[in-house]
């Protein structure tokens, strides 16, 4: 699923334990508007002119329950006959009693075949339950969890899109470096970690400092959040001031 910012237009993928969060309420990381992803919510990625669907009638659950065959049901014998509804007669009986035993012995006939498949397998070398097709059927039926999808991450497609490097504005001896980076990707990535590279005026490395995202993003955010597309992100790092030897810098995503 997702929403779209109403006030800056970007998109943002979310899920349902995004929205159970705050009865859907967000905070858009380019706009810093709040909003509720619930008023936009789309099933598809949205084009320029699409639009929510209209907030229509309740769905209505459940089915349909027919009142005569349940009364029907409740009838004793006699006024089944008094109400004209013949009363089960023997040869039913015999009936159901013929599939019951059809019926037994299908599942005794299944049982057979998967456990003479399961020997057979077992004598090849190649467990059962480790076969692509088993598995899959495991996976259908609920029996077995789906494989962990790989997390995507592309930090090459995470670019800068301002940066400025000047002394601190409240402490001695210390650099702030402020920029702006986002990510170009389709789809959404977790956080990159930082590496600042102090130059001198020959292009050699003065001093380097890491930061991980707990270090630049803001207190109580999520371990798992993950940094939307085209969703613009202000940093503020703060690291060591090397001397007057550190002229230019290096900013990488790793």
């Amino acid at each position: 699923m997702y929403t779209r910012c109403p006030g800056c237009h970007t998109t943002h993928p979310v899920n349902a334990s995004l929205l159970a969060r705050n009865g859907g309420k967000y905070r858009c990381g380019k706009c810093q508007k709040v909003c509720n992803a619930l008023d936009a919510l789309f099933d598809e990625w949205p084009g320029a002119g699409d639009k929510p669907p209209p907030v229509g009638d309740l769905p209505v659950l459940g089915m349909s329950i027919d009142l005569e065959q349940a009364r029907k049901t409740r009838l004793t014998p006699d006024e089944a006959a008094l109400s004209g509804e013949p009363e089960e007669s023997s040869t039913g009986r015999r009936k159901s009693g013929s599939r019951l035993a059809k019926f037994t012995w299908i599942v005794m006939a299944i049982a057979v075949v998967v456990l003479v498949t399961f020997e057979l397998s077992e004598f090849q070398g190649t467990p059962l339950l480790e076969k692509p097709a088993v598995q899959s059927l495991l996976i259908r039926l609920g029996l077995r969890e789906p494989p962990v999808a790989p997390v995507f991450r592309d930090p090459s497609r995470i670019n800068l899109v301002s940066r400025e490097l000047k002394s601190h504005p409240f402490q001695e001896n210390m650099l702030r470096l402020t920029a702006t980076i986002v990510n170009q990707a389709a789809q959404s990535q977790p956080y990159p970690e930082l590496e600042v590279i102090l130059l001198d005026a020959l292009g050699d490395e003065v001093s380097r400092s890491r930061f991980s995202p707990s270090d630049y993003l803001a207190a109580g955010t999520s371990n798992n959040s993950r940094m939307t597309p085209q969703a613009y992100l202000p940093l503020e790092l703060d690291l060591p001031d090397p001397g007057n030897e550190a002229v230019g810098f290096e900013l990488n995503f790793q």
